[in-house]
C-alpha cells in the first residue's frame, strides 16, 4: 500500500499544476515564465507539464482534472491575484477529493 502523501506529493500535485498551467496559457495566455511564477516552480517544470512529459499516472489523474474542469476555480484564482491562502485551500480540497474520488490512498 503506498502512502497518501506519496500519492498527492508524486501524482495529484503535478496532475493538478499541469492541468492548471494548461489553462492559465490557454485561456489566460500566460507566458511559462510567469505560470512558472504564479505556481512557485521553475520555468523548466512549467515546459515539461504543458509539453506532457509526466508519467502516465499523472496524465490520468490530469486527464479527470480537465474532464471534470476541477482546475477551472484555482486558474481563475491565480488571475485574479487571489491571496495565497485561499488558493492554497483551493489545491487541498481539490487532493482531497481526487485522492478519494480515484482511491489514490
Amino acid at each position: 500500500m503506498e502512502p497518501e502523501c506519496r500519492s498527492i506529493t508524486l501524482v495529484i500535485i503535478p496532475a493538478i499544476r499541469a492541468s492548471v498551467a494548461e489553462q492559465m496559457q490557454k485561456k489566460y495566455r500566460y507566458k511559462q515564465a510567469e505560470i512558472a511564477r504564479k505556481l512557485g516552480i521553475v520555468q523548466v517544470a512549467v515546459s515539461k507539464y504543458l509539453n506532457g512529459k509526466y508519467s502516465r499516472e499523472v496524465s490520468r489523474v490530469k486527464e479527470y482534472i480537465t474532464r471534470h474542469g476541477l482546475e477551472t476555480e484555482i486558474a481563475e484564482g491565480i488571475a485574479r491575484n487571489e491571496d495565497e491562502k485561499s488558493i492554497n485551500s483551493r489545491v487541498d480540497a481539490l487532493c482531497g477529493r481526487i485522492a478519494k474520488e480515484l482511491s489514490l490512498k
